[in-house]
C-alpha cells in the first residue's frame, strides 16, 4: 500500500486504528511493540523502511518520555505529518487509558497472594521477555556489522552490568557516534578520491598510448 494512494482521512484511520490493536494486544512496553509495529508498517503497508524503523528505534529510547507514544508521534509524523502524529498518538493512549481504569476499579479488591493472578504475571514476563529478546537480536543482526560496532556493544554491555547510569551510557555514546560517522565519511570520501585519481591516471595513460599509435 502506497502512501500516495491513501487519502488523509484513511491515513488517521489506519494510524489510530493501528496503534490501537498495538498498544491494546501487546503487552510490555515500547521495546515489545517494535515487531508489531515493524510487521505492520514495514512488512505489511510498506509505509516505513527498516532504516526508518531503526532510527525511529534509537530516537524514541534517546528523548523523554514513553516510547509507545514517541514511537507513534515519529510514526503518525512521517506519514501524515501533525494531524498524523495526533491520531497515532491517541490510538496509543486509548487502550491503556481504559483498561487502567478498569484495573484501578477492581485492583484493591484482588488478592495480591492468589497463586492463578501470579502465575498470569509470570506467563506475562515470560513473553514481554521473549518479545524484547526477539526485538533486541533483530536490531543487533541489523545494526552491528563490523568489528569496531561489535566492540562497542559489548563495552556498553560491559558497563551496562557495572550498573553505570543509563544517561551517561548514552551521552558518551553521542559523541563516539559523531566521531565514528566522520571517520567513516573520510574514509568514503578518500577511497572515492583514489578510484577518481586512478581512473584519470588509466584514461589519461589510455589517451598517451591512443595517440602514439596514431602517430
Amino acid at each position: 500500500m502506497e502512501i500516495q494512494t491513501l487519502s488523509r482521512a484513511r491515513r488517521l484511520l489506519l494510524l489510530y486504528c493501528s496503534f490501537f490493536r498495538i498498544t491494546a494486544l501487546v503487552v510490555g512496553g515500547g521495546l515489545a511493540m517494535l515487531p508489531v509495529i515493524e510487521e505492520i508498517f514495514v512488512n505489511k503497508h510498506k509505509l516505513l523502511t527498516r532504516e526508518e524503523l531503526l532510527d525511529m528505534t534509537a530516537l524514541t529510547q534517546t528523548v523523554p518520555g514513553i516510547i509507545a507514544i514517541n514511537s507513534a508521534v515519529y510514526i503518525g509524523m512521517k506519514i501524515a505529518s501533525v494531524p498524523g502524529a495526533i491520531a497515532a498518538a491517541a490510538g496509543a493512549v486509548t487502550p491503556p487509558f481504559t483498561v487502567i481504569l478498569i484495573i484501578a476499579s477492581f485492583f484493591p479488591r484482588l488478592d495480591p497472594k492468589n497463586r492463578y493472578l501470579l502465575g498470569v504475571f509470570a506467563g506475562i514476563r515470560a513473553a514481554v521477555t521473549g518479545m524484547i529478546l526477539v526485538t533486541g537480536c533483530r536490531m543487533f543482526r541489523r545494526t552491528v556489522r563490523t568489528p569496531l560496532e561489535i566492540a562497542v556493544v559489548l563495552i556498553f554491555f560491559v558497563l551496562a552490568i557495572m550498573k553505570v547510569s543509563p544517561a551517561l551510557l548514552i551521552l558518551a555514546a553521542v559523541p563516539f557516534g559523531w566521531c565514528y560517522v566522520w571517520w567513516q565519511t573520510r574514509r568514503l570520501a578518500q577511497a572515492e578520491a583514489n578510484a577518481d585519481a586512478s581512473k584519470n591516471t588509466e584514461t589519461t595513460s589510455n589517451n598517451s598510448e591512443n595517440g602514439e599509435g596514431g602517430k
